[in-house]
Protein backbone atom coordinates (compact mmCIF):
# COMPACT_ATOMS: atom_id res chain seq x y z
CA UNK A 1 0.00 0.00 0.00
CA UNK A 2 1.76 3.14 -1.21
CA UNK A 3 -0.08 6.31 -0.18
CA UNK A 4 2.87 8.68 -0.07
CA UNK A 5 1.64 10.75 -2.99
CA UNK A 6 -1.90 11.20 -1.72
CA UNK A 7 -3.34 14.31 -0.13
CA UNK A 8 -3.04 14.14 3.70
CA UNK A 9 -6.80 14.01 4.08
CA UNK A 10 -7.03 11.06 1.70
CA UNK A 11 -4.19 9.26 3.49
CA UNK A 12 -5.89 9.66 6.89
CA UNK A 13 -9.21 8.51 5.44
CA UNK A 14 -7.52 5.42 4.00
CA UNK A 15 -5.88 4.75 7.35
CA UNK A 16 -9.28 4.92 9.02
CA UNK A 17 -10.55 2.25 6.61
CA UNK A 18 -7.54 0.05 7.39
CA UNK A 19 -8.16 0.43 11.13
CA UNK A 20 -11.86 -0.34 10.69
CA UNK A 21 -11.15 -3.49 8.67
CA UNK A 22 -8.53 -4.68 11.14
CA UNK A 23 -10.85 -4.28 14.11
CA UNK A 24 -14.01 -5.75 12.59
CA UNK A 25 -12.73 -8.84 10.71
CA UNK A 26 -13.06 -11.92 12.88
CA UNK A 27 -11.38 -14.67 10.83
CA UNK A 28 -7.76 -13.85 11.71
CA UNK A 29 -5.95 -14.37 14.98
CA UNK A 30 -5.46 -11.21 17.14
CA UNK A 31 -1.67 -11.30 16.81
CA UNK A 32 -1.99 -11.40 13.00
CA UNK A 33 -4.38 -8.42 13.17
CA UNK A 34 -1.78 -6.49 15.13
CA UNK A 35 1.02 -7.25 12.68
CA UNK A 36 -1.10 -6.33 9.65
CA UNK A 37 -2.32 -3.12 11.24
CA UNK A 38 1.21 -2.09 12.28
CA UNK A 39 2.48 -2.60 8.74
CA UNK A 40 -0.43 -0.62 7.27
CA UNK A 41 0.01 2.27 9.69
CA UNK A 42 3.76 2.39 9.02
CA UNK A 43 3.18 2.45 5.25
CA UNK A 44 0.65 5.28 5.49
CA UNK A 45 2.69 7.36 7.91
CA UNK A 46 6.07 7.27 6.13
CA UNK A 47 7.13 9.75 3.48
CA UNK A 48 9.12 8.48 0.48
CA UNK A 49 12.38 9.62 2.12
CA UNK A 50 11.56 7.93 5.43
CA UNK A 51 10.50 4.78 3.58
CA UNK A 52 13.80 4.64 1.68
CA UNK A 53 15.79 5.13 4.89
CA UNK A 54 13.81 2.28 6.46
CA UNK A 55 14.27 0.04 3.40
CA UNK A 56 18.04 0.56 3.50
CA UNK A 57 18.19 -0.30 7.18
CA UNK A 58 15.96 -3.37 6.73
CA UNK A 59 18.04 -4.55 3.73
CA UNK A 60 21.18 -4.22 5.84
CA UNK A 61 19.61 -6.26 8.65
CA UNK A 62 18.27 -8.92 6.25
CA UNK A 63 21.74 -9.31 4.72
CA UNK A 64 23.32 -9.76 8.16
CA UNK A 65 20.88 -12.51 9.18
CA UNK A 66 20.92 -14.23 5.77
CA UNK A 67 17.26 -13.52 4.95
CA UNK A 68 17.48 -13.48 1.13
CA UNK A 69 13.71 -13.15 0.55
CA UNK A 70 13.39 -9.98 2.64
CA UNK A 71 16.63 -8.67 1.17
CA UNK A 72 15.24 -9.10 -2.37
CA UNK A 73 12.01 -7.28 -1.42
CA UNK A 74 13.93 -4.36 0.07
CA UNK A 75 16.27 -4.19 -2.94
CA UNK A 76 13.27 -3.89 -5.26
CA UNK A 77 11.94 -0.98 -3.21
CA UNK A 78 15.37 0.71 -3.21
CA UNK A 79 15.63 0.27 -6.98
CA UNK A 80 12.13 1.66 -7.55
CA UNK A 81 13.09 4.74 -5.54
CA UNK A 82 15.99 5.34 -7.93
CA UNK A 83 18.36 5.57 -4.95
CA UNK A 84 22.11 5.90 -5.51
CA UNK A 85 24.88 5.38 -2.93
CA UNK A 86 27.15 8.41 -2.87
CA UNK A 87 30.08 6.90 -0.97
CA UNK A 88 32.34 3.85 -1.33
CA UNK A 89 30.87 2.14 1.74
CA UNK A 90 27.35 2.38 0.36
CA UNK A 91 28.43 1.12 -3.07
CA UNK A 92 30.26 -1.86 -1.55
CA UNK A 93 27.28 -2.73 0.64
CA UNK A 94 24.86 -2.56 -2.30
CA UNK A 95 27.07 -4.91 -4.34
CA UNK A 96 27.19 -7.39 -1.43
CA UNK A 97 23.42 -7.23 -1.04
CA UNK A 98 22.85 -7.90 -4.73
CA UNK A 99 25.29 -10.82 -4.70
CA UNK A 100 23.40 -12.38 -1.77
CA UNK A 101 19.91 -11.85 -3.20
CA UNK A 102 18.18 -14.51 -5.35
CA UNK A 103 19.45 -14.63 -8.92
CA UNK A 104 16.07 -13.57 -10.32
CA UNK A 105 16.37 -10.23 -8.54
CA UNK A 106 17.29 -7.60 -11.11
CA UNK A 107 18.15 -3.95 -10.73
CA UNK A 108 15.12 -1.94 -11.80
CA UNK A 109 15.28 1.36 -13.61
CA UNK A 110 13.65 3.95 -11.39
CA UNK A 111 13.70 7.71 -11.72
CA UNK A 112 16.51 9.29 -13.74
CA UNK A 113 17.44 11.42 -10.76
CA UNK A 114 16.69 9.62 -7.55
CA UNK A 115 17.74 10.28 -3.97
CA UNK A 116 21.32 9.73 -2.81
CA UNK A 117 22.44 8.14 0.44
CA UNK A 118 25.49 7.66 2.65
CA UNK A 119 26.16 4.48 4.64
CA UNK A 120 28.47 3.60 7.50
CA UNK A 121 28.92 2.46 11.09
CA UNK A 122 28.99 4.59 14.24
CA UNK A 123 30.73 3.44 17.41
CA UNK A 124 29.08 4.18 20.78
CA UNK A 125 29.44 7.90 21.55
CA UNK A 126 30.74 8.69 18.05
CA UNK A 127 29.51 11.39 15.68
CA UNK A 128 29.62 11.47 11.90
CA UNK A 129 28.87 14.52 9.78
CA UNK A 130 28.68 15.55 6.17
CA UNK A 131 28.11 18.88 4.44
CA UNK A 132 25.68 19.34 1.59
CA UNK A 133 25.09 22.38 -0.61
CA UNK A 134 21.33 22.91 -0.62
CA UNK A 135 19.52 25.14 -3.09
CA UNK A 136 17.51 28.12 -1.86
CA UNK A 137 13.75 27.88 -2.39
CA UNK A 138 13.85 24.13 -3.11
CA UNK A 139 12.29 21.69 -0.65
CA UNK A 140 14.79 19.32 0.95
CA UNK A 141 14.06 15.97 2.59
CA UNK A 142 16.63 14.16 4.76
CA UNK A 143 16.15 11.01 6.83
CA UNK A 144 18.27 8.25 8.34
CA UNK A 145 17.75 4.53 8.65
CA UNK A 146 19.59 3.09 11.65
CA UNK A 147 20.14 -0.25 13.35
CA UNK A 148 19.47 -0.29 16.22
CA UNK A 149 16.53 2.06 15.81
CA UNK A 150 17.07 3.74 19.17
CA UNK A 151 19.99 5.81 20.42
CA UNK A 152 20.96 7.64 17.20
CA UNK A 153 20.32 11.39 16.96
CA UNK A 154 20.00 13.39 13.72
CA UNK A 155 20.78 17.12 13.58
CA UNK A 156 20.84 19.51 10.62
CA UNK A 157 22.37 22.95 10.95
CA UNK A 158 23.01 25.94 8.71
CA UNK A 159 26.51 27.24 7.95
CA UNK A 160 26.16 29.71 10.85
CA UNK A 161 25.54 26.81 13.25
CA UNK A 162 21.80 27.39 13.75
CA UNK A 163 19.87 24.12 14.01
CA UNK A 164 17.06 23.77 11.48
CA UNK A 165 15.92 20.25 12.39
CA UNK A 166 16.56 17.51 14.94
CA UNK A 167 15.17 13.97 15.24
CA UNK A 168 15.79 11.61 18.14
CA UNK A 169 15.61 8.73 17.62
CA UNK A 170 16.59 9.33 14.03
CA UNK A 171 15.35 6.13 12.41
CA UNK A 172 12.99 6.83 9.47
CA UNK A 173 12.01 10.28 10.80
CA UNK A 174 12.21 12.94 8.14
CA UNK A 175 13.64 16.44 8.28
CA UNK A 176 11.90 18.49 5.57
CA UNK A 177 12.53 22.20 5.07
CA UNK A 178 13.07 24.88 2.41
CA UNK A 179 16.39 26.80 2.60
CA UNK A 180 15.86 30.54 2.27
CA UNK A 181 18.94 30.79 0.07
CA UNK A 182 21.63 28.50 -1.33
CA UNK A 183 24.21 27.55 1.30
CA UNK A 184 25.98 24.59 2.88
CA UNK A 185 24.26 22.62 5.62
CA UNK A 186 25.86 20.28 8.14
CA UNK A 187 24.14 16.93 8.69
CA UNK A 188 25.17 15.10 11.86
CA UNK A 189 24.40 11.66 13.29
CA UNK A 190 25.41 10.90 16.88
CA UNK A 191 25.29 7.47 18.47
CA UNK A 192 24.39 7.80 22.15
CA UNK A 193 23.77 4.06 22.47
CA UNK A 194 25.98 1.37 23.96
CA UNK A 195 26.75 -0.57 20.78
CA UNK A 196 27.76 0.05 17.19
CA UNK A 197 25.04 1.46 14.95
CA UNK A 198 24.71 1.01 11.19
CA UNK A 199 23.29 4.05 9.39
CA UNK A 200 22.05 5.17 5.98
CA UNK A 201 21.48 8.92 5.51
CA UNK A 202 19.07 9.70 2.64
CA UNK A 203 19.05 13.04 0.78
CA UNK A 204 16.22 13.95 -1.60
Amino acid sequence: MDLSGQHPGTRFATLAVVVSLATTTGCTAPDEHGAALSAAVASVAMTSTERLANDLSEADAAFERGDSETLAQRLRSIDLAGATPSDASGKDALQEWRASAPKETRALRGRVLGPAYLSGTLAPGALVHTEQLLMGGKSVSIAAGTAPREGVHLRIARADGKTVCEQSPAHARECRFVPTYTQRYRIELRNSGKRDARYHIVFD
